[in-house]
Formats: C-alpha cells, sequence, structure tokens
C-alpha cells in the first residue's frame, strides 16, 4: 500500500504545484486566472469573490508541500479533496448551465470547460481519497520499501499527472474539423 501512496502523492503533488504555478507565473496569467475564477464562482454567497484567486493558488501550494512530507500528506490530501472537489461543483454548473467558461486552471487558456474536465477532476478526487484513507488507515510502522516499486509508483504517479495536465491537448487531438 505504501507504493500506492507514493503514486498518489506525486500524482495530486505534481497537478497542484503545476495548476498553481501556471496561475501566477505572470500578471496577465494571474489576472486570467482570476477573470475566469469571477465566471465559474459567480455568486458565492459566503466568500468575497476577491478572495478565492489567492485561495485557491495558497490551497493548492500548501497541499503540494504538505504531500511532499510524507508525515503530512493525509493533509495534504484533506486539502486537496476540498479545493478539488469546490473546482468540480462549479465546473459541474457550469457545464449543466451550458455557459461557455474557459477554465484556466494550469495557466491561460481558450478550452472552455466540460465533461472531461470533470472526469479529470473526478479522478485526482479518487486518488486524494485514496490518498486520505491510506495516509490515516494505515498504522505508521516503517516498512522497508524497494527501490524498483517506488521508482515504479514515482513514474505510474508522474505518468498520471502528466495525463491529466495535458488532457486539455489530447482532447484537442480526437475533436472533430469543422
Amino acid at each position: 500500500m505504501e507504493y500506492v501512496l507514493i503514486c498518489c502523492r506525486l500524482l495530486v503533488g505534481v497537478v497542484l504545484v503545476v495548476s498553481a504555478v501556471g496561475k501566477v507565473r505572470s500578471r496577465d496569467a494571474y489576472a486570467s486566472f482570476r477573470a475566469a475564477a469571477g465566471e465559474l464562482a459567480p455568486r458565492l454567497p459566503l466568500v468575497p469573490r476577491a478572495l478565492v484567486p489567492p485561495a485557491v493558488v495558497a490551497g493548492e501550494l500548501a497541499a503540494a508541500v504538505l504531500l511532499a512530507v510524507p508525515s503530512t500528506a493525509g493533509a495534504g490530501f484533506v486539502i486537496a479533496m476540498v479545493l478539488l472537489a469546490a473546482f468540480t461543483v462549479a465546473i459541474a454548473t457550469a457545464v449543466r448551465l451550458r455557459r461557455h467558461v474557459v477554465c484556466n486552471c494550469f495557466g491561460p487558456s481558450s478550452t472552455p470547460v466540460g465533461p472531461g474536465r470533470l472526469v479529470h477532476n473526478g479522478a485526482l478526487l479518487v486518488a486524494s481519497l485514496a490518498g486520505v484513507v491510506l495516509s490515516f488507515g494505515t498504522a505508521s510502522a516503517s516498512v522497508a520499501l524497494e527501490p524498483a516499486g517506488v521508482a515504479a509508483a514515482a513514474v505510474t504517479g508522474l505518468a498520471g499527472a502528466a495525463l491529466v495536465l495535458l488532457a486539455d491537448d489530447i482532447t484537442e487531438l480526437f475533436r472533430p474539423l469543422v
């Protein structure tokens, strides 16, 4: 189970780091993300809209840092689940209302949110849930890990992160030319 936990930590952690960096890599990227966040969450009754973008970036970075440390990975997965659940609800609402909203989840984009974004958010939620269960549900006894197992888990987690991060580009390959 330790290998699955390594895979989940890398999958979710890398996606969150790339997402946060994509949003703050330049003033234009952050402005683009702020506009997208306003479109995805037009009416937030409990939180002022101006606080959402910095809270998202801070949450993504905090979760990623917690995921990098084995003893705090469970807390990182919990933060990731909260963020991903909020993203999924906002995207599902936009899809259900047939609103043409660009996410800018990983930086400036021209691809509107759709069912594909819900699928990969679902996959990240499943990986985060598995991480929570494994982080809090297993004994903290020190287990001797095999280097080959760690390498396989790392490659799998990184490959999964690459698939999530490139999902828009992969989807674009299969769109009909009209």
